[in-house]
This record gives structure tokens, C-alpha cells and sequence, in this order.
């Protein structure tokens, strides 16, 4: 198998005490690992057949077969059944970490009002980011976006997804790759939560609630404004009010203690 894999060393017997040596399918799933993280398998590549991984690696079958039960269950291949089956890799995505967060978060217990917090705390800043360093890019993007949300603001749900997706493309236009993955990771809560607080409030003024959403399109409007005047003092202070306001309307049809669970 010509991928370059490279070996890994199992490490000196002076610390064999101090830490756990690895198995032998872990050291050849890191191998496989590593090759997929830097390109060498692309995303849709079939692994090579058993006998030529058993080759490669001078490892046993049942080696090979656990190597690669652990890179199924890390997302990074999935496996067909059958005589025709085999193994195909799948390139590391958003889904994986998104999936991760929701069961970690879930499993603590954590709040809505917490997770909007986060974000809170996160996204003003974030626009700060978009202001002083990618205006020229981000500016003629962020406005044809919110005509897209301008486009569907009658209808209550399509309306709340954009304005869900305009907070993660903001994330995204910051420039920082980490506060990127966080905003991807918890898309799903935050789509959730959103359409969860729609349901739960039956529309009795049509005329308010579209006055609503106009009001918060607005608000984006005049954030691309601050960005493409690249004001960062004035793009993060007007995001943390926007973020403030819009919680106080997102959060009244649920309340702030209600569990990410009940997004499920």
C-alpha cells in the first residue's frame, strides 16, 4: 500500500510503566488516522483489501478487523457488509462534532439558557473579527444573504433557520477556524432550539411578529454596516445587544432552565 504511511514509534521501556502501551489495531488505526487527517486518503477512498493491509502492517487478521471497528466507530470509514462490501473513508466533517457535542451536552444536563449564554459570550466578539479583518470579503456576502432571509421572512420556520445560518456564517467569517468548529458543533442545539421556540408560539399577531422579524433583519443589516466600516469596537457592542435582545424572544417560549434535551 503506497500511502507513506509512517511508523509509529510504541515508545521507550522506561515509560512502559508510566503510560499505557497501545494495542497493535490502535497503532495501525493511527496510521490510518493520520493519513486520512493530512490527505493521503481522500474522502469516498476504499481501504485496500484485508490481505494487503495484513501485508503492509504484518499484523493478523483480527488485527486489522479491530483497527478498522475503531475508525468505523470514530466516523472516519464506513464499512459495506457482504462479499461486495469493504471499507471507504470519510473524511472528517462538522456532522462528527456536532453529533459529539449533542450527546456530551445532553448528558450534562446543560440548560438552554446556558448554551445561549455561550454563545452570547462567543459571537460578539466573533463580529469584532469579521470587522477588522475580512470586511472587504464578508460584506457583499453577508448582505446577499440577508436578502435570502428577507425573501422568506413570512414564513415563520424557513425565517428562523436562515437567521440561524446567518449566525453561524458570521462564526465562520471571523477567520478563526476554532470559533468556526465550535459554532458547527452546536448547529444542531441551536437549530433545535429556535424551531422548538416557533412551535411553542402560536402566532396571535401575525403583524407583530412579522414586525419582529423585520426588527431583527434590521439589526443584521446594521451589523454588515459597522463591518464594512470596519469598526470592531462598534460591530462587537452592537452584536452583544442584538444577542441580549433576541435571547429575551428566543428564550420567553421555553425558558432559560429547560434542558437541551427537549430538543430531541
Amino acid at each position: 500500500m503506497s500511502n507513506g504511511f509512517a511508523a509509529i514509534p510504541v515508545g521507550s521501556q522506561s515509560n512502559a510503566a508510566a503510560v499505557r502501551v497501545p494495542k497493535t489495531a490502535e497503532l495501525v488505526a493511527k496510521q490510518i488516522r493520520n493519513a486520512i487527517i493530512r490527505g493521503e486518503l481522500s474522502d469516498g477512498d476504499t481501504l485496500p483489501a484485508e490481505s494487503h493491509l495484513i501485508a503492509e502492517f504484518a499484523v493478523s487478521r483480527p488485527t486489522i478487523r479491530e483497527a478498522v471497528r475503531i475508525l468505523e466507530s470514530e466516523g472516519l470509514v464506513t464499512v459495506a457488509r457482504g462479499a461486495r462490501g469493504g471499507a471507504r473513508i470519510s473524511s472528517p466533517n462538522y456532522e462528527m462534532i456536532e453529533r459529539a457535542a449533542g450527546i456530551i451536552l445532553q448528558s450534562q444536563r446543560v440548560t438552554i439558557g446556558d448554551l445561549y449564554e455561550m454563545r452570547t459570550l462567543i459571537e460578539p466578539p466573533a463580529a469584532r473579527l469579521v470587522a477588522e479583518r475580512n470586511s472587504e470579503k464578508a460584506v457583499p456576502i453577508l448582505r446577499h444573504f440577508i436578502e435570502d432571509e428577507m425573501s422568506v421572512m413570512t414564513d415563520r420556520f424557513a425565517v428562523t433557520l436562515k437567521i440561524a445560518a446567518f449566525h453561524r456564517l458570521l462564526m465562520e467569517l471571523s477567520g478563526n477556524k476554532t470559533l468556526n468548529v465550535f459554532s458547527q458543533a452546536l448547529r444542531g442545539l441551536v437549530e433545535g432550539h429556535l424551531s422548538l421556540s416557533q412551535r411553542r408560539s402560536p402566532v396571535t399577531d401575525p403583524e407583530f411578529s412579522q414586525k419582529q422579524v423585520r426588527f431583527g433583519l434590521k439589526s443584521h443589516s446594521k451589523l454588515v454596516d459597522l463591518i464594512e466600516a470596519k469598526d470592531g469596537d462598534a460591530a462587537e457592542a452592537h452584536w452583544k445587544d442584538h444577542m441580549v435582545a433576541a435571547g429575551q424572544v428566543w428564550l420567553s417560549q421555553i425558558g432559560p432552565s429547560s434542558l437541551v434535551d427537549l430538543l430531541d
